[in-house]
């Protein structure tokens, strides 16, 4: 192999890498955060903004849930039936059964 075609092969490769790496970048970003600072386990529900249902689960008492609702969900309390709309980047906390964003 001549160095012309070395060279040619070096930059195809990391042309290819630069164009895999930036396929990843969108997927980097920030996910949402769900804490629950009561004693009580909550059940809850989340639906995409449309209002089609995506999950359900369980949050326990006193943990945080991490990588949440990581495109933005519409979050329902099962228990208590109060929602609220989670953007991607949200911090939401349950305290005394009340969801509210962490810095409101």
């Amino acid at each position: 192999m001549g160095r012309m075609a070395r060279d040619k092969w070096v930059k195809m490769k990391l042309l290819l890498i630069l164009i895999v790496g930036l396929m990843f970048i969108p997927h980097v970003t920030h996910a949402g955060v769900l804490e629950n600072a009561d004693l009580d386990d909550y059940r809850y529900e989340t639906f995409w903004p449309g209002g089609a249902p995506l999950a359900a689960g369980v949050i326990y008492s006193q943990s945080v849930q991490g990588d949440f609702c990581v495109e933005g969900c519409i979050l329902k309390l099962s228990t208590t039936g109060q929602t609220i709309t989670m953007q991607p980047d949200d911090y939401i906390v349950i305290n005394e059964g009340v969801m509210k964003r962490k810095n409101d």
